[in-house]
C-alpha cells in the first residue's frame, strides 16, 4: 500500500543497547566447531551482541532512549501527546506496556498510550501511525518507542538465532510539518507467518513441558533469505517512483550482513549507500533502523539528507518510506 502523509516529521532519535556485549564465539562455543563459528561470523556479520542483564526488559531500553531526549535536547514531557510501544517481548500480556511507560517517564495523564505488536517492520510501522496521529492531535508531539529483547526467546542450541539477534530499545519524537512529507509503502504476507513465529506461550498454544524447545522461537533462515530477496526490492522500487525522490541512503533493517549485501547487490548499490552499522550489536527487530541512525551518529557519519528505511520479517511483512532527515537530531547510542 502506497501512501504519502502530509505535516508530519521525524524530529529526535535515540537509541540505547546493553553494556553486556557477548562474542559470537562465545554465544556458541560448544554447539558447533570454531571453524565453523569463524565462517558463520564472515556470513552474518556480527561479531558480538548486545545482551540485556537478567533485570532489563525492552522497556528499560526504550525508557532510557526516551531520557536521553529529554535531558539533551529542549523537548519537554509536557509536550507528548501521545505514546506508542511498539514490541515483541512485552513487560506483561496485559496491562499495556505503554501504560507503565508514561507513569515512569513522568508523562501527561491527558494522553495517547497503545502497544503495537510488530517486529522487523515495526519502526517503519510506528512512523506511519505516529506521523497519522499527528494529524488529529491538536498539538503537542507523539513519542515513538521500539524495543525487543529477542535474545531471551532463543533455545540453547539454536544456531539461526543464536547467531543473529541481540537486545536493545530506541525512542523516537514525530511532530506536525506543514513543510514536511513523509511516504511509505506497506505491505504484508500472512501466508508466510511461520517462516518466524513463537509457536507457544500465548493462547492459541499455551507452553508445554512435553518439547520445551517447542516453547521458543523458530526461524526459517532460508525462508527468511528468500522472502528478502523477493519482495523487499520491489517493495523499495515501487516506493521511490511513488515518491518522485532520488536518495544515496537506504537504512535497512539490520537482518544480517548476508542479507543486506544481496539487496544492495539487487538494488545496485554501493555498500555505503546501504549500511551495515550492527556489528557489535546484532539484529534487535523492530530498534534496529533507529539503532543504525543513533550508531551513524555516534560514528560521525552524516544523515543530512533523503533516505529510505525499510523494515521487512517477522509477519511476514515490509514497512518502507521515504523520510527526510536533514532536520533530524539523532542522539549516539547509549548503554545501560
Amino acid at each position: 500500500m502506497l501512501l504519502t502523509i502530509n505535516g508530519a516529521a521525524l524530529e529526535i532519535v535515540s537509541a540505547v543497547v546493553s553494556k553486556n556485549r557477548v562474542p559470537i564465539e562465545a554465544r556458541l562455543s560448544g554447539i558447533i566447531p570454531e571453524n565453523r563459528i569463524s565462517r558463520l561470523k564472515k556470513r552474518v556479520g556480527f561479531e558480538m551482541f548486545s545482551i540485556a542483564e537478567k533485570n532489563l526488559c525492552s522497556s528499560d531500553f526504550c525508557a532510557s532512549a526516551a531520557e536521553k531526549i529529554f535531558t539533551e535536547t529542549n523537548i519537554e514531557r509536557q509536550e507528548i501527546r501521545a505514546i506508542i510501544f511498539v514490541t515483541q517481548t512485552a513487560d506483561y500480556f496485559f496491562p499495556a506496556t505503554s501504560h507503565l511507560l508514561q507513569e515512569r517517564l513522568k508523562l501527561p495523564r491527558d494522553i495517547v498510550a497503545f502497544d503495537v505488536n510488530l517486529g522487523c517492520s515495526g519502526f517503519v510501522y510506528g512512523l506511519y501511525i505516529a506521523a497519522s496521529l499527528a494529524q488529529n492531535l491538536p498539538d503537542g508531539k507523539i513519542l515513538l518507542l521500539c524495543g525487543e529483547t529477542p535474545t531471551r526467546n532463543i533455545f540453547d542450541d539454536d544456531i539461526s538465532g543464536l547467531s543473529v539477534f541481540g537486545d536493545g530499545g530506541a525512542a523516537a519524537v514525530i511532530s506536525k510539518n506543514i513543510n514536511q512529507k513523509i511516504y511509505f509503502n506497506l505491505q504484508t504476507f500472512g501466508e508466510l507467518a511461520d517462516g518466524i513465529i513463537m509457536p507457544r506461550g500465548a493462547y492459541r498454544n499455551p507452553l508445554t513441558e512435553l518439547n520445551v524447545r517447542e516453547n521458543f522461537a523458530v526461524m526459517d533462515g532460508g525462508r527468511v533469505i528468500d522472502f528478502s530477496t523477493k519482495y523487499v526490492p520491489p517493495n523499495l522500487r515501487d516506493l521511490i517512483k511513488f515518491a518522485g525522490v532520488e536518495t544515496d541512503l537506504f537504512l535497512m533493517h539490520q537482518a544480517n550482513r548476508l542479507i543486506l549485501e544481496a539487496l544492495s547487490e539487487e538494488l545496485n548499490l554501493l555498500a555505503e549507500n546501504l549500511p551495515f552499522r550492527a556489528e557489535k550489536i546484532g539484529n534487535t527487530s523492530s530498534a534496529s533502523i533507529p539503532i543504525t541512525l543513533a550508531e551513524m551518529a555516534r560514528r560521525g557519519e552524516s544523515l543530512n539528507e533523503l533516505a529510505v528505511m525499510s523494515g521487512f520479517g517477522v509477519g511476514m511483512s515490509i514497512a518502507s518510506a521515504v523520510v527526510d532527515l536533514r532536520n533530524l537530531i539523532c542522539l549516539p547510542t547509549g548503554e545501560i
